[in-house]
């Protein structure tokens, strides 16, 4: 059986008295957009770097189809695209120019299809990527990112700052990258609403530890907020994720959300309304509830 793309497994990485990473563990299944969410200083960035090789974690293991983080062999690297949030270097060379110098490291490089994605994403051919609008430039480091024909694509934070057309615009390509041609993709993002666009699989990463992983679509079945109308000592739920006191009540987010547990609170309790979430309210329940609440 394959080697999935990505395996962490217990990492850590401390940066002085800052715990950046603590006990992570996390699998992303060949084929699958995974996205990574956290606040900032969650350690999203810290795990992307240790992972690709570019960070040495003080405990645990990553590794890419089974490889060594530390010791990726040339073939492998080879397979992975990695858009960092820092702008990419060179910057003083147009698309053209940058595309013919990282050809050279890359034994697969396609410049049939680079030159397709210049063109499909208007980047300009007579300016540096400097010169560019954030937009323009943006989507250039997309190129460059794609062109090798990576199998794992890694994308730290790409949008940031970006306006809603640009941000459709790179999302629609990378969802078409994994989709058609069956690839995996990485990605931290603090606009939730890409996220939840593209990605088939979330986790939540609170304080440097994995705090919740699962396919989109189940999580959203299963993570309620239930309005329960009582007087009674406050209701023990499992899969609590947040609570807070409402009029007459108590509202309690919850990721073990099943009729069998809403029939069963309704017997006990009486009136209780369950309301869906969207991943926003979601990631705040996960990540910003109170100190109480069941992880």
């Amino acid at each position: 059986m394959a080697d999935p793309p990505v395996v962490i497994r217990g990492l850590a990485r401390r940066f002085r008295k800052v715990e950046a990473l603590r006990d992570l563990d996390l699998e992303v299944p060949e084929g699958s957009i995974f996205g990574l969410l956290g606040p900032n200083g969650s350690g999203k960035t810290t795990a992307l770097r240790i992972l690709l090789g570019l960070l040495r974690a003080d405990a645990g293991r990553a590794s890419v189809w089974g490889e060594d983080s530390l010791s990726l062999s040339a073939a492998t690297r080879q397979r992975i695209g990695y858009l960092s949030e820092e702008p990419f270097p060179y910057d003083d060379l147009p698309i053209d120019d940058l595309l013919l110098f990282i050809s050279a490291f890359f034994d697969r490089f396609d410049h049939v299809r680079a030159g397709a994605l210049r063109d499909r994403l208007r980047i300009p051919r007579d300016q540096a990527l400097a010169e560019l609008s954030a937009g323009q430039r943006r989507r250039a480091e997309l190129v460059l990112a794609l062109a090798p024909d990576p199998d794992l694509l890694v994308l730290d934070d790409p949008l940031a700052g970006l306006d809603a057309t640009v941000r459709r615009e790179f999302l629609d390509l990378v969802l078409e990258f994994s989709r058609r041609e069956g690839k995996t993709v990485l990605f931290t993002s603090h606009v939730l609403t890409d996220v939840e666009r593209v990605a088939d699989t979330v986790g939540f990463l609170v304080g440097g530890s994995m705090r919740l992983v699962a396919p989109l679509d189940d999580l959203k079945e299963r993570v309620r907020r239930l309005v329960i109308e009582t007087e009674s000592a406050e209701p023990k739920i499992p899969g609590e994720l947040s609570r807070r006191s409402v009029p007459g009540g108590v509202a309690v987010v919850t990721a073990g959300f099943g009729e069998p547990l809403l029939a069963d609170l309704r017997a006990r309790y009486g009136r209780v309304h369950a309301e869906e979430l969207g991943l926003e309210e979601i990631f705040l329940a996960v990540t910003g509830g109170p100190a109480e609440a069941a992880p």
